[in-house]
């Protein structure tokens, strides 16, 4: 009986100290860091419309649209403080200057897939058309569409940055381009000869893929 009752009163001991210690820390909820994190505070529709879809699909998949399949289709973007000044900037040079630029690279792009394994063969070649391509004058783009919007941009040192991003979708006629591409290759061919009979099996390959397909 003794023993139970020691028993009992060291339960209670440790039951009693049990109660006394401190609860454990409370668990907080971690701080979310809103530094990069952007907002769009206004744009072309004042947000009473969605953004129009071609603002985020590729020019090339635009390009597959019915009412553009006699003309080629580029986008262009540029950032700043002022939407006048990037309407002026962005219609009226930078379309005009990027247009070689995009065209030679999509001329390198197609270039690349038709020459498959003759490459190597074809490298002087295709940087011929190329260099050809990105030095011609290309007029008569038309802008078809163009959005804008305004963002607000939190930094890391808790300043804020509101910048206006101006978006414009142009064309330009297929074949105007085209007659270009087809320029660059007879230049091209008449600058660099070709070394074998295979080499001219292959350019003659790049030029009817080009001819077919187009960019």
């Amino acid at each position: 009986m003794k023993r139970f009752a020691l028993f009992a009163i060291v339960i209670a001991a440790l039951l009693v100290a049990s109660c006394a210690s401190p609860p454990p820390p409370k668990v907080e909820k971690p701080t979310m860091s809103k530094e990069n994190t952007v907002e769009i505070i206004d744009d072309q529709y004042h947000k009473t419309r969605e953004v129009p879809d071609w603002i985020f699909m590729d020019a090339s998949e635009i390009n597959k649209a019915p009412e553009y399949k006699d003309f080629y289709v580029f986008k262009a973007s540029q950032t700043g403080k002022d939407i006048d000044g990037l309407k002026l900037w962005v219609r009226g040079f930078l379309v005009s200057s990027d247009m070689a630029r995009v065209v030679s690279t999509r001329v390198k792009d197609t270039f690349t897939g038709a020459a498959a394994g003759d490459k190597d063969k074809l490298e002087s070649y295709m940087e011929e058309v190329v260099k050809s391509v990105s030095e011609s004058q290309f007029s008569g783009a038309r802008a078809k569409m163009e959005y804008w919007w305004q963002i607000r941009k939190a930094n890391a040192d808790g300043s804020i940055t509101d910048t206006y991003e101006y978006h414009v979708l142009y064309t330009i006629d297929k074949k105007q381009v085209d007659d270009a591409i087809r320029r660059a290759l007879d230049e091209a061919a008449n600058r660099v000869k070709p070394v074998t009979k295979d080499e001219q099996t292959a350019r003659d390959r790049v030029k009817k893929a080009m001819e077919d397909e187009g960019l």
